[in-house]
């Protein structure tokens, strides 16, 4: 995994985005936590604010695919910077201002994460070779979460030590460290003496944005593999998010397990996500269909198995290999369609790969409490196992193979 370390580019665009989610993840927990204090129903319009924009990711996608990537994420790090240090500003002058303020810097925070976010994985293909495609994958996602724990666990304390202004300040500071790591692979590129694109002499699009993404889209339903696979990973994720939220129902009702207990389910699983990231790498060498393959059908199983638990113990078991096998997939996932959708649709692709998942989330959200009268818990995650292993199935028989999955990253030369 940590072979990626040797292109530089991807190595600034790492650390910028520890930095960026460290911060973030420091100004979310003192936002939530105001905001509950002031009133609890905030928190649902924190909430919204924060993830509607993500609908707006198949729009991002198409101003990726119509301009350059890296300015993309270079212009949302410096806006994002912007708001939070104004934001930072306003909570010193104005104190009573802080709910709006606070739901602006939310609202930025959502609409910059719907372009930075499809930029992000458009660009990602370019900066490493093709083999390193899937480390570099496990080590983000890896590294992400550990960015959020670490910014989670000293969020709460710097309330009292720092105090509110500072911490948005931090927030906007680490937005100007990831657009410094963007603006160091533009010069890098240049340096290299490198075009972006290989198509690096044709035109920029003279049709208008909305034709383009409606092309665009056109294009993506004609890609068989890419229209089977993409309700498969919407209702996944829909089912897990429906299952994060009824978890600690299960574990108090079912496993008849306290507090402790939900808190220490919660941590197997992210223990095994951070194991799996590390190791997606090395599950690769099988064979990217074969992990996909493999690990899809752990996942599918460790999921039923979990839903007929009745021992905490087996649960807990269930949770770690089941953060594992997730995190492969992931990875593997990305890669594979990082490798296999033309270049000139990419954006658009994960655009709307974005903006369906994040439509799912809140949805499932929503419907779990309410599902309690009508379903039992168990039903949440047997839809996820059966979906899981539908998709596994479809990215078998679907997704071409490794060979025939697209050329080597053309831009990942030497010193990239």
């Amino acid at each position: 995994m940590f072979r990626v370390f040797r292109w530089p580019a991807f190595t600034s665009v790492w650390l910028g985005q520890i930095l960026s989610q460290v911060g973030t993840q420091l100004f979310f927990i003192m936002a939530y936590w105001e905001l509950q204090l002031r009133s609890p129903y905030l928190l649902s319009a924190a909430g919204l604010t924060l993830t509607l924009p993500n609908l707006l990711s198949a729009v991002g996608g198409s101003l990726v695919d119509r301009w350059d990537a890296r300015f993309v994420m270079l212009w949302t790090d410096l806006v994002r910077a912007a708001v939070s240090l104004f934001g930072a500003l306003a909570y010193a002058l104005w104190p009573r201002a802080f709910v709006p303020v606070t739901l602006v810097i939310l609202a930025a925070h959502g609409l910059g994460g719907s372009l930075f976010t499809p930029a992000e994985s458009v660009i990602l293909p370019r900066l490493v070779p093709d083999e390193e495609l899937v480390a570099a994958n496990g080590l983000s996602m890896t590294t992400s979460r550990l960015a959020v724990s670490v910014g989670a666990a000293v969020g709460g304390a710097s309330i009292a030590a720092i105090g509110v202004p500072w911490i948005a300040a931090i927030d906007g500071l680490t937005f100007l460290a990831s657009a410094a790591a963007v603006a160091n692979v533009i010069r890098l590129w240049r340096r290299e003496g490198r075009t972006w694109r290989e198509r690096a002499a044709t035109a920029r699009p003279k049709t208008s944005m909305v034709s383009q993404m409606m092309e665009g889209w056109r294009a993506l339903a004609g890609i068989r593999w890419y229209a089977a696979v993409l309700p498969l990973i919407v209702i996944l994720n829909f089912a897990f998010a429906g299952m994060d939220v009824l978890l600690s129902v299960w574990t108090h009702r079912v496993l008849h397990g306290g507090a402790a207990a939900f808190g220490t389910l919660n941590a197997a699983l992210s223990f095994g996500q951070l194991v799996g990231s590390f190791g997606a790498g090395l599950a690769a060498r099988i064979g990217m269909r074969a992990g996909l393959l493999a690990f899809g059908a752990l996942t599918s199983f460790t999921v039923l198995v979990f839903s007929f638990s009745r021992d905490i113990w087996l649960s807990l078991a269930m949770n770690a290999v089941l953060g594992v096998s997730v995190a492969v997939i992931n990875a593997i996932g990305f890669a594979v369609m990082q490798r296999a959708i033309p270049d000139d649709v990419r954006g658009r692709a994960f655009g709307l790969l974005y903006s369906f998942a994040g439509a799912a989330t809140p949805l499932a959200n929503g419907l779990a409490g309410v599902s309690l009268r009508v379903v039992p818990i168990a039903a949440w995650m047997w839809l996820c196992s059966a979906a899981c292993a539908a998709l596994t199935v479809g990215w078998w028989r679907a997704v071409p193979r490794q060979d025939a999955a697209g050329q080597p990253a053309s831009g990942a030369a030497p010193n990239a």
